[in-house]
């Protein structure tokens, strides 16, 4: 969260990294360290991808990129393939982000140049995945941790490993919250929310 609030991105990620094989090691113990922070994140894209698009549904457990040309990575590649292969393994291992993958302050996820670019938001997002993921609930955090969602702060005393909670924090921040509009567009259509 330090690394964050300053603008360090790919500290923040290897921070980031670190809170997130912990977590994926407490929910899949009998896993190898890859195929559980690899599953982590691919059980967590849908609400990453929420949390990213002001509360705009998503049940996706797949989002694949497109690379080209010689360097690493240059095909088909997962978003838990991205993250966990790519980012991280570069961060930890080589000490440097891959050539084409940059953290951008844009608030989307597109190419130019040849570079992927992912928002800063989405090291956010993830790391409020591990948030609020029921097997950190116990964590013991300082009563002064909090985060800001648009203009109210939210301990995070208040959410931690809790999935809901967590939600109706994001949601403070959201200026339109898409899942809400959803809702209440069906409800006045007469059609049941699972509809």
């Amino acid at each position: 969260m330090n690394k964050l609030s300053i603008g360090d991105a790919e500290n923040a990620f290897i921070q980031l990294a670190i809170a997130i094989d912990g977590t994926a090691k407490r929910l899949y113990p009998s896993k190898r360290t890859t195929d559980r922070c690899k599953s982590f994140l691919r059980d967590n894209l849908p609400f990453v991808l929420w949390s990213l698009t002001n509360g705009t549904p998503s049940q996706s457990k797949d989002l694949t990129f497109e690379f080209s040309g010689s360097s690493h990575p240059n095909q088909s590649t997962k978003f838990e393939d991205l993250v966990y292969s790519i980012i991280r393994c570069a961060l930890l291992h080589e000490g440097e982000m891959p050539k084409k993958v940059e953290f951008v302050s844009e608030p989307y996820i597109g190419m130019l140049g040849g570079r992927m670019q992912f928002p800063i938001a989405l090291i956010g997002s993830l790391l409020l995945a591990v948030i609020a993921s029921p097997v950190n609930a116990r964590e013991n955090v300082s009563a002064s941790t909090s985060f800001t969602f648009g203009k109210t702060r939210v301990y995070l005393s208040e959410f931690i490993g809790d999935l809901e909670r967590t939600k109706a924090s994001i949601r403070l921040g959201f200026q339109y919250d898409v899942e809400k509009l959803l809702s209440d567009f069906n409800t006045q259509r007469g059609h049941s929310p699972a509809a």
